[in-house]
């Protein structure tokens, strides 16, 4: 092929900066300041020498910590020496946070680089992220991303014609993209010389003339050295036909951008994900994985709570950017992956804690806030007999809750004496916002202390909640009351076996699996949901070469037995059963529940973890293709081997298929015919090579002990998104203080908001970030144009037409009581 232009080689110096892996975040925090100062220092002695470096979590500890460092790095910037780059608070793993994840290192990373160095970046960089999914390129487009330079997926295990092109995603962006033809993202200490001469022979085969040359020292910091400076100039001596010059990223794009435009190239398009890379990373540490994902959720929970509730009452934003910036810090793309050393995520473990207690801080100020504005009242009693409790509900979702409810609480300040050793007969009623008598199923408390004294109940409550909305519930002792019977309920058939109106499941001790049935038929052939231990003898990042026998693990050690099996509630709102599969050293304990009127199947699991090289797999039979919620959009895949996923999976399959959701897994397959979920796998804190089980017995399994995560079965149509989201986010429920209403105060039941149609998908609802008015942004998921349109505050707004995946934006403004809205980008930008 070859090109007829003379070459220019971009020299892109930096230093790849993991900020934890092999060490904990303030060592590779601080080692930022260190490597700064050190290619700052070389800037002074070459006046050639240039250097690129992004993550704004970086630059900001440097500002905040070394002031004249920073100084000298904006002096650089100003001259166009130093490249501000990413666009990032931290460079991210690339498949595993969410949409709005994404959104928010961008626009987190954008507003400080503008604040700071006066524009945002628009070459984005990914030097050592794990595969990047389908949906990124339209959330980088959003945020005034142009380009895309990465490094990983590497040529043999994802070729692509060019190493420029087009990447396309789900919602119709293009990025011209740039991946290095030689070599990795940096250089050791003697790989110079040679990676320029292995550049120039693959530089000749293709048309480009414009090509970057990726070098430096990196990993924990480093960047480039004198030695390699020197190497380059001697290197340019011996090639005169090669223009080399020191560079940056935005020059190399702005420089590729023209070379296309003047030679009309036609690049290579690209659609759909760059994957895939180092799979073990997808399941590896799930002790910090599912606490993140919670995380996750929790936080844009509380973020759209408080953003309606402080707009609703005029009070001032509470702004959650530490709490976001503490998230987007742990999206790391070795820590979220799995591939750091223990030490490092007590950290970070610690951090995610952190942020989840402010959520639950600022959830109880929202909830007292709009309680104090309603009536709460309770039914009144007579005499000295205790009133009932009051709840608030809660619906964090823009369209409306049908489904079911726990409330828990003491129904007086002490035992009630009466009711001592006859506990199941202590009369319990719910009411609803309108004081009608509503059905319920009482239910075990969560303690099992002074079994034999009636005090706390707790209840199994069907509800109807309005979108982004609210409603007064309350629970009491209440003598002679009579539960309204419900038709169709959820029941226990036997001992080992439930049903509802759609699903039966049964468990026998002895067999593989637990039996489901839908609408008569088996939905998992003959043996049912089973459970595997593969032998997984790979590290933290899986077979570190893409061996072939890492991607498709074909050895099971041990196929699990169910060794109890047990109803443990028996209806009419919800039926429960228990069933323990197990192995010689671990165990996997199901409670399987069906709820009346429901069309899942939801489980709450907990595995007990002993094993050393091992991964343990539910098995689902029937599957041939799955499409996978992803970052920013969806990928629909087949039989090639673990890959990673979001909240939910659509399964096709020879029976017709089923939908699947947890709150927690993100590395699933399909093996043998079946679609695979892993639960957890036992490889060795950063490693990287292949051990056998009895090898270094000192060094700890990861998630040896006990986990707990929630899973749903059910359709594969457009509802299991829904489902999916109300698994992650589910209703609050909270009991809050009973008083009288105030007049012009708020009603009993109530909506802040909603949108329609159902098919977009609430991925924010915030403060705006300079405190004008607030920010909403949807994302249409099923494939279809919708216009969008939004109730606020009792006002209707017309907001536009949203384009078949697309990311949309706006910001809201009231003005004189009268909400308007207008389109903006990721930015906030209009």
């Amino acid at each position: 092929m070859g090109t007829m232009t003379p070459l220019t080689f971009h020299l892109i110096a930096n230093a790849h900066l993991d900020p934890v892996w092999l060490w904990d975040w303030r060592e590779g925090m601080n080692e930022g300041i260190i490597t700064c100062k050190a290619m700052l220092d070389l800037m002074d002695e070459d006046d050639d020498f240039t250097f690129v470096r992004g993550e704004a979590a970086i630059y900001q500890h440097i500002e905040k910590s070394d002031a004249a460092t920073f100084r000298r790095i904006a002096k650089r910037v100003a001259q166009g020496r130093w490249d501000v780059v990413g666009g990032t608070w931290i460079q991210a793993d690339t498949n595993l946070p969410a949409t709005e994840t994404f959104a928010r290192q961008y626009q987190s990373g954008q507003d400080y680089f503008s604040a700071r160095f006066g524009k945002p970046v628009s070459v984005a960089w990914a030097a050592d992220s794990f595969g990047h999914a389908a949906g990124l390129p339209d959330i980088m487009a959003g945020a005034g991303i142009t380009g895309f330079a990465f490094t990983r997926p590497e040529h043999h295990i994802l070729p692509l014609p060019l190493p420029a092109f087009w990447w396309e995603g789900c919602g119709g962006a293009h990025l011209l993209s740039y991946r290095p033809l030689a070599g990795w993202y940096g250089t050791g200490r003697e790989e110079v010389a040679p990676k320029l001469d292995k550049l120039l022979a693959a530089a000749s085969e293709q048309p480009l003339a414009n090509v970057g040359f990726f070098y430096g020292l990196g990993n924990h910091g480093g960047g480039a050295s004198r030695r390699h400076l020197q190497e380059i100039r001697d290197w340019a001596r011996r090639h005169p036909e090669v223009r080399v010059v020191h560079s940056g990223l935005h020059r190399l794009f702005k420089e590729l951008h023209a070379e296309v435009r003047r030679k009309k190239l036609q690049l290579p398009l690209h659609r759909g994900e760059l994957n895939f890379a180092l799979r073990g990373c997808y399941a590896s540490v799930a002790k910090f994985k599912w606490p993140y994902r919670r995380a996750e959720a929790k936080l844009s929970a509380t973020e759209t709570l408080n953003a309606l509730t402080r707009a609703a009452l005029r009070q001032r934003h509470v702004a959650m950017s530490a709490e976001w910036q503490g998230l987007l810090f742990n999206s790391f793309h070795d820590i979220l992956p799995g591939s750091s050393i223990e030490r490092a995520y007590e950290d970070q473990l610690a951090w995610l804690g952190g942020i989840v207690h402010r959520c639950h801080e600022l959830d109880l100020d929202a909830i007292n806030a709009l309680a104090y504005r309603m009536d709460t009242c309770v039914p009144a009693v007579t005499g000295d007999h205790p009133t009932a409790l009051a709840f608030l509900l809660w619906n964090p979702h823009p369209h409306g809750f049908n489904g079911h409810v726990e409330l828990e609480g003491s129904l007086d300040y002490r035992p009630i004496a009466p009711y001592t050793d006859k506990v199941d007969q202590l009369p319990v009623e719910v009411r609803d916002a309108a004081g009608a008598v509503w059905p319920h199923q009482v239910v075990a408390n969560e303690h099992s202390a002074m079994a034999n004294l009636a005090w706390r109940k707790r209840v199994v409550v069907p509800v109807r909640l309005p979108p982004l909305g609210w409603q007064v519930m309350t629970l009491g002792w209440v003598e002679g009351s009579q539960c309204p019977e419900v038709p169709f309920p959820a029941r226990a058939l036997d001992a080992t076996t439930i049903a509802n109106e759609t699903y039966r499941l049964s468990a026998t001790v002895g067999e593989n699996g637990i039996h489901v049935l839908k609408d008569g038929s088996p939905l998992f052939g003959s043996t049912g949901l089973s459970a595997v231990v593969m032998d997984d003898p790979w590290g933290s990042w899986g077979g570190m070469s893409e061996e072939a026998e890492s991607l498709q693990l074909a050895v099971v050690k041990e196929s699990w037995t169910v060794t109890h099996a047990e109803v443990r509630e028996r209806g009419p709102e919800r039926a429960a059963l228990w069933v323990r599969l197990a192995g010689a050293k671990s165990h996997l304990d199901f409670t399987c529940m069906l709820y009346r009127g429901r069309e899942a199947v939801d489980i709450a699991l907990r595995v007990f973890w002993n094993e050393r090289c091992a991964r343990l797999r539910l098995l689902l039979p029937g599957a041939e293709r799955v499409e996978y919620e992803v970052p920013g959009g969806s990928a629909t895949r087949g039989a090639v081997g673990e890959v990673p996923g979001l909240r939910w999976a659509r399964v096709s399959g020879p029976g017709g298929g089923f939908g699947f959701a947890s709150d927690a897994l993100s590395s699933f397959a399909i093996w043998n015919g079946a679609f695979t979920a892993t639960v957890v796998r036992a490889s060795r804190y950063a490693n990287d090579v292949k051990l056998t089980a009895q090898a270094e017995p000192w060094r700890p399994a990861v998630d040896t002990g006990e986990l707990l995560c929630r899973l749903l079965i059910g359709p594969a149509d457009q509802r299991l998104l829904g489902l999916a989201r109300e698994l992650a986010q589910p209703p609050l429920a909270q009991t809050v203080p009973a008083r009288p209403g105030k007049k012009g105060g708020l009603p009993r039941s109530g909506s802040f908001a909603a949108l329609q149609p159902e098919h977009l998908a609430l991925l924010a609802l915030k403060p705006a970030n300079d405190g004008q008015g607030l920010i909403l942004r949807v994302q249409e998921v099923a494939g279809k144009p919708a216009q969008a349109v939004l109730t606020l505050l009792g006002q209707t707004l017309r907001l536009g037409k949203v384009n078949p995946r697309q990311i949309a934006t706006w910001r809201l403004r009231q003005t004189k009581s009268v909400w308007k809205a207008t389109a903006c980008d990721l930015l906030e930008r209009t």
